[in-house]
């Protein structure tokens, strides 16, 4: 039963370090060329391709991680430690850019505006 286990676990991690280094490069290229402008057009059609390379991006070293960890493989738990650190890198870059371009605030009132009627709008309040 060992030696299954083993095989088992092999072939999990293998297959995750193949989903990492084969099928998030894969998708994050369709992604790219899905949403390049063709003859002036802009479309979003490949942020499917995208969102699956952010997810899979992430959760496949997690997972890798896990696994590797559980059953005590340190090569495979640096591996998969190291794909985990880099994909937080991107996350963390992509999150400081979204905050940069993040629209401003809507205008409003900074003060009390008086109604007729006795109501008056406040910020806050």
């Amino acid at each position: 039963m060992g030696e299954y286990r083993e095989v088992v676990v092999s072939t999990v991690l293998a297959l995750v370090a193949v989903g990492w280094l084969v099928v998030v490069p894969f998708l994050v290229l369709q992604g790219a060329l899905a949403n390049m402008p063709v003859f002036g057009t802009s479309t979003h059609g490949g942020d499917g391709y995208l969102t699956w390379a952010a997810w899979l991006g992430a959760g496949l070293p997690l997972v890798g991680v896990v696994v590797s960890a559980t059953t005590r493989r340190r090569g495979w738990t640096w591996f998969f430690g190291i794909c985990l650190t880099l994909a937080a890198v991107v996350a963390a870059l992509k999150w400081a850019d979204d905050l940069r371009h993040a629209p401003p605030p809507p205008p409003g009132p900074r003060h009390c505006v008086e109604h007729s009627g006795g109501g008056n709008e406040c910020p806050g309040g």
